[in-house]
């Protein structure tokens, strides 16, 4: 499945995953989107990149209904100042739309997170600003690592 990252700068992100949770995962390479509106794409998306001659890509263009679709899921205020204001003149579409660009920047509120289930995983968390769930997934691994073949003193009760 294909999600949606909008994060709380204004900035969007796309990423292919078998769930919310794993999107969530793999987004941590750009930061921390668990508090984010992260919404999976069941519809069409294209994207084109162009080579540039630094043997880089840049994104040329979306698909038209990729692009609709972005607005109007991620950008709801911009989306309607473009509408609203096709009719304006040069300069006043302009500034509307750039009023609704601010705007933008500060409507996606982050969301509360849950806290990981361990003290170790809480402070790791502070430290790394990793999603809740990769660290108790990590706790997890590495304390199933540490106990794998521990043999306790005495009987067990």
């Amino acid at each position: 499945m294909l999600f949606l990252c909008r994060w709380p700068n204004g900035d969007f992100s796309v990423v292919k995953a078998s769930s919310k949770d794993e999107a969530i995962e793999l987004l941590d390479e750009i930061g921390n989107a668990e508090a984010s509106p992260v919404t999976s794409i069941n519809d069409n998306f294209m994207a084109h990149f162009v080579l540039t001659d630094d043997g880089d890509f840049e994104l040329q263009g979306w698909g038209e209904e990729t692009g609709d679709l972005i607005m109007k899921r991620a950008y709801p205020v911009l989306d309607e100042a473009r509408m609203s204001s096709l009719d304006k003149s040069d300069t006043e579409r302009t500034e509307i739309i750039r009023c609704a660009v601010a705007k933008e920047g500060e409507r996606v509120v982050e969301k509360r997170v849950k806290i990981p289930k361990t003290l170790l995983g809480q402070n790791l968390k502070g430290m790394m600003d990793a999603p809740t769930r990769k660290i108790d997934r990590i706790v997890d691994e590495e304390t199933a690592k540490r106990l794998k073949g521990f043999k306790g003193k005495g009987k067990a009760s």
